[in-house]
C-alpha cells in the first residue's frame, strides 16, 4: 500500500488523487442526520437584531443567540471587544433571533457592503446544512452535513433542489443545499463559539466567560519560549508526514513530527502529546465527531480530552467530523472551549479536513489572524471554482474559536493598538497572471522574492529595487502558487494564480 501511495503521489499533481480521507471508521457510531438535529432546535422566528454595542460599518461583528449577551460577567463582552479592537478591527456587537439561516445571511451581505470582514457566532445559531454526493460517483453515496462555509461565500448559488441526494433523481425540497454553482470564493471569514451542548463539561455559561478570560489572558501575556507544535501523523498518512511539518514550520520553526507507525497511537497521544508543552497540536488521524480512531488504537474520546489537562492554544484538525458543532460534545469544541487552554481549532463537520496547508500557515506565520488566514485558504482553494473533490473533502470546514486571534502575535512582537495600515503587506499586479508578475511591497522597500508551489517548493526568485520585483514565470505551470517575501521589516505573503 505504501509503494502505491507513493507512485500516485509522483504521477498525479493533484493531492485529491492520492491522499486518502479521514473517514469515520466505528460502524456503530452516528452522526447524527439534519432531521435529528432540527427535531432539537427551536422553532424558527421572524429575523431581529437587537444592537449592543458599536455602530454600522464595523470590520468585525460578534454575533450573539438572543439573551446570550445577558447572562456574560459583568465587563468581559466590553474587554473582549476591546481586546479585538486593540488589534486594528473596529467592533459592533448584536444579538439575533433564532431564524433561518438564509436570513443570517442577508444580513451577513448587508454587513459585508458596508465594510464588515469576519464575524463570530455566539451561542445557538441558524446552521445550514447540505447533502453532498460522494465525489465518485459510481458509490453513489453522500452524506449530510452542518456547513459554516455557507456565511463566508455571499455571491454564489445554493440551491435546495432534490430531496436526498440529487442522484437518488427526487426532485423536491428537504431543507439541505445540494446544488452549487456561480462565484464559490469566499468573502468574508466567520467562526463559531457553541457552548449549549457541552453541558456534560460544566454551565454553558461559565464554559463561555472561562474562554473569553482565557482569551484576554492569551493576548496579554502569549506563552512562554521556546514555542513548539506538534505534527502528529497515523499511518494512513505517514508518506506525506514531511510536507505537513514543513507547512506548519512556517509558523512554528520548531514543529516536532511523530509518523512513525510503531509511535503513533492513543496512548501516546492522550499521556505523551497532549499534556506537553505544545502551543499547536495537528493531529492526523480517522476519526468522528467524538473519538479519534488511531492504528492500531486505542480510541482517543472526547471525554479524555479535559483529563488530559492539554497545554496546546490551537488545533488543526485532519481528522473526520471532529468540529461538527452540532453534535454534544463534539471534540473540535472540546479542544477549543472546554480545556484550560485552548483558544481555537479548524476542522471539519464531514468526512474529509483540510488539505493543500501553505496558504494558510504562510498568512499566519506573517500575523493574519486565525480567520483572516482561513478566508486566504479558501480563497486558494475556490480559485477557479469547486470541484467534486473540493467540495467532498472541504465544504464541512468549520473554525471553532475566535477568529480575530494572531498566533504569531507575540511571535512577532505585534503591540497591542498598533494601527493595521503599519503592518508589512504586498500587493500583486494582475492576478490572475500570465508569464510574470510584478510585486509591491507596502511598508517596507527591500527585500527578497521567493514563490513556492502549493507542495512548498521554491520555483521562482526575485529581489526587490524601490519596493517592487517583476519575476519572471515563464517556466511555471499553470496554477497556484503563494508569494512571499522577506526583508527586514518583517515578512508578508500573498496568494497568486498563474494561467496559460
Amino acid at each position: 500500500m505504501l509503494g502505491l501511495m507513493l507512485f500516485l503521489m509522483m504521477i498525479s499533481g493533484n493531492v485529491y488523487d492520492y491522499t486518502p480521507m479521514t473517514v469515520n471508521t466505528d460502524p456503530n457510531y452516528h452522526e447524527g442526520t439534519y432531521e435529528e438535529w432540527l427535531a432539537g432546535q427551536p422553532d424558527y422566528e421572524p429575523f431581529e437584531v437587537r444592537t449592543i454595542s458599536g455602530t454600522d460599518g464595523a470590520e468585525f461583528l460578534l454575533i450573539f443567540e438572543e439573551g446570550l449577551t445577558d447572562s456574560l460577567t459583568p465587563g468581559l463582552l466590553d474587554q473582549w471587544t476591546t481586546d479585538i479592537q486593540s488589534g486594528g478591527l473596529s467592533t459592533e456587537v448584536v444579538e439575533v433571533t433564532y431564524s433561518q439561516a438564509e436570513e443570517l445571511k442577508t444580513y451577513l451581505q448587508e454587513k459585508y457592503s458596508q465594510g464588515m470582514q469576519g464575524a463570530v457566532l455566539v451561542g445557538n445559531l441558524p446552521t445550514a446544512w447540505c447533502a453532498l454526493e460522494d465525489a465518485k460517483e459510481a458509490n453513489q453515496s453522500g452524506e449530510t452535513f452542518p456547513a459554516d462555509y455557507f456565511y463566508m461565500e455571499l455571491d454564489g448559488i445554493w440551491l435546495d433542489n432534490w430531496i436526498g441526494y440529487p442522484f437518488m433523481g427526487n426532485p423536491g425540497s428537504d431543507g439541505m443545499y445540494d446544488t452549487f454553482s456561480g462565484s464559490l470564493d469566499p468573502e468574508i471569514y466567520v467562526g463559531r463559539i457553541r457552548i449549549d451542548n457541552l453541558s456534560a463539561l460544566g454551565d454553558p455559561t461559565e464554559i463561555l466567560c472561562t474562554y473569553l478570560e482565557r482569551n484576554h489572558d492569551w493576548r496579554i501575556n502569549g506563552d512562554p519560549e521556546p514555542l513548539t507544535a506538534l505534527c502528529y501523523v497515523d499511518d494512513d498518512w505517514a508518506p506525506w508526514a514531511p510536507s505537513y511539518q514543513a507547512a506548519m514550520q512556517y509558523l512554528y520553526p520548531s514543529t516536532e513530527l511523530v509518523s512513525d507507525e510503531a509511535q503513533t497511537n492513543g496512548t501516546d497521544y492522550i499521556e505523551n502529546r497532549l499534556p506537553a508543552e505544545y502551543v499547536w497540536i495537528s493531529p492526523f488521524v480517522h476519526s468522528n465527531a467524538g473519538g479519534h480512531y488511531w492504528s492500531p488504537g486505542p480510541t482517543t474520546l472526547w471525554n479524555q480530552l479535559v483529563p488530559a489537562l492539554p497545554h496546546a492554544r490551537f488545533y488543526n484538525l485532519f481528522a473526520c467530523s471532529n468540529c461538527r458543532f452540532t453534535t454534544v460534545h463534539c471534540m473540535g469544541s472540546v479542544y477549543s472551549l472546554c480545556t484550560g487552554s485552548g483558544l481555537g481549532a479548524v476542522g471539519s463537520t464531514k468526512s474529509g479536513a483540510m488539505l493543500n496547508f501553505n496558504p494558510f500557515y504562510l498568512p499566519l506565520a506573517d500575523g493574519s489572524s486565525l480567520g483572516e488566514a482561513y478566508r486566504d485558504w479558501w480563497e486558494y482553494i475556490a480559485s477557479g471554482g469547486l470541484t467534486p473533490g473540493e467540495k467532498s473533502w472541504h465544504l464541512g470546514m468549520v473554525l471553532l474559536g475566535d477568529p480575530s486571534l494572531m498566533p504569531a502575535m507575540h511571535i512577532l512582537g505585534i503591540e497591542e493598538g498598533v494601527p493595521p495600515e503599519t503592518a508589512l503587506s504586498i500587493s500583486l499586479s494582475g492576478n490572475p497572471c500570465t508569464g510574470s508578475v510584478t510585486v509591491s511591497l507596502h511598508g517596507g522597500e527591500t527585500g527578497i522574492v521567493e514563490i513556492y508551489d502549493i507542495s512548498g517548493r521554491l520555483s521562482a526568485t526575485g529581489e526587490l529595487t524601490g519596493s517592487e520585483c517583476t519575476v519572471d514565470l515563464r517556466d511555471l505551470a499553470s496554477g497556484c502558487y503563494i508569494v512571499r517575501v522577506s526583508s527586514d521589516s518583517g515578512t508578508a505573503s500573498a496568494a497568486l494564480t498563474l494561467i496559460d
